[in-house]
């Protein structure tokens, strides 16, 4: 076995080598595995870790120089890395940049020669290797990280306290420790049907959203008027736009652990899915008629150049009272806010529009009311994509590792939470998802 490691070093070592020239190689590697293995400490390695056929990349790299990679007859999967590097050259030459696609497909062919059942642990090793260079490229040295996979998912053990969900007993007794760990806290929860997912509102999921947010704040609302009638508040107008997909700064939660378990078991049945427990002090969590929410909920009024120009503000350094550039945007949202509520303090602190907070709203809507839901209020955010770094509200173990639950067997587990009627029909009391719960019982 240590003769097999030595020969897999050497080739990672030259592969590596031939990515210092053609760093299309080392970037897929960071872009698909690296930037979150840097950021969150885990990812989900399992279409390079599982994989046991060649994929459908062929039909989908159409019009790309890429696809060649995947002609059965020109190119045929080696463990000879210089056949592999030599592939390289001919189908990406003078290459600088790839797509995303590109960059997936390129990540999966490296490991075509490694297919078989039979040499699974020699695919792991050698992709574990290649991240441990990555990382040191583009992040920390070596020694920071403990690389560990489990049924697919690469994790960091020095940051990373990784358990695998199967059952929805298990999730309890689970769920129930952590409980009892932050018995002076309040514990919300939110369900991902694909680890990899990212935990941030949707806004920040797309650059155009984020940079048009007030224009789809604004649309919406002449587009389908009556439909906000009842709303009081900014906060009102972002939870109904929510309620109907309007990306938001919203990020939904639910104080029911189940709950959050069924969403990370409802879609996305071939991949593997996560329950992350967030956590804040009692005095943290806020109610819909606070004055940093409401703070918070008016921002889309403001265009995304006057989002900015607040965010360098409230990061300069200077006082509120001392910085006149500051007072006078900050008033403009103060004056907004006063437009809906006329006893508001306008005095408004830098820090709390750099904030997230956790706010229980008014539960007046069924869905809210059945998933007994909460939401995190997202301030102003750095950029597109990674503006929003909502990591710091999760719960950690004893050992200030980040708690981590993976979700298996979505199918077994749904079956569970619907003895405890945590289903469709449960959670979306509208008639046309009850009507499809029923629809998919008896198919």
């Amino acid at each position: 076995m240590e003769n097999k490691r030595k020969s897999i070093e050497e080739d990672v070592g030259r592969l590596m080598e031939f990515g210092q020239k053609n760093t299309y190689l080392p970037e897929a590697f960071y872009h698909i595995f690296g930037k979150r293995l840097l950021h969150q400490g885990y990812v989900d390695g399992s279409f390079v870790l599982k994989a046991i056929t060649r994929g459908s990349y062929y039909s989908q790299l159409r019009n790309s120089r890429m696809q060649g990679l995947f002609a059965s007859k020109s190119c045929v999967p080696s463990e000879n890395i210089d056949i592999m590097t030599g592939y390289l050259e001919n189908a990406a030459e003078n290459v600088e940049k790839l797509t995303a696609l590109e960059e997936e497909a390129l990540v999966f062919w490296i490991f075509l020669p490694y297919l078989a059942t039979s040499k699974r642990e020699k695919r792991q090793t050698y992709l574990l290797l290649i991240l441990e260079k990555v990382l040191a490229l583009y992040g920390e040295e070596e020694s920071g990280w403990e690389l560990a996979v489990s049924d697919g998912v690469i994790f960091n053990k020095k940051v990373c306290d990784l358990e695998m969900i199967e059952s929805v007993e298990g999730y309890v007794r689970e769920t129930f420790l952590l409980k009892s760990q932050y018995a002076q806290s309040m514990l919300f929860y939110r369900g991902h049907s694909w680890l990899n997912y990212l935990l941030q509102p949707g806004i920040k999921r797309e650059e155009n959203w984020i940079e048009n947010e007030d224009v789809m704040y604004q649309e919406i609302m002449v587009r389908c008027a009556k439909d906000f009638i009842h709303c009081q508040s900014h906060l009102d107008y972002l939870v109904e736009m929510q309620h109907y997909g309007l990306p938001t700064r919203l990020l939904d939660v639910t104080e029911n652990p189940l709950v959050a378990l069924y969403f990370a078991c409802s879609t996305n049945q071939s991949k593997v899915g996560e329950v992350l427990v967030l956590c804040a002090g009692v005095q943290e969590v806020k109610y819909a008629k606070s004055d940093t929410v409401a703070l918070l909920a008016a921002l889309p009024t403001l265009n995304y150049g006057e989002q900015r120009k607040l965010l360098s503000l409230c990061e300069n350094g200077f006082a509120e009272e001392e910085d006149p550039e500051y007072m006078l945007l900050a008033g403009k949202l103060a004056a907004e806010v006063k437009s809906r509520n006329p006893a508001f303090e306008p005095r408004i602190r830098k820090g709390d529009l750099l904030s997230h907070i956790f706010v229980t709203p008014v539960r007046n809507n069924q869905r809210i009311m059945k998933q007994e839901g909460s939401f995190i209020i997202c301030g102003l955010g750095k950029e597109y994509g990674e503006g929003n770094n909502l990591d710091n509200m999760r719960c950690c173990n004893g050992e200030g590792k980040k708690r981590i639950f993976v979700i298996k067997n979505k199918e077994k587990i749904l079956k569970e939470l619907d003895v405890l009627s945590i289903n469709r029909a449960g959670l979306f009391p509208e008639i046309d998802d009850v009507a499809e719960y029923i629809r998919e019982k008896y198919r």
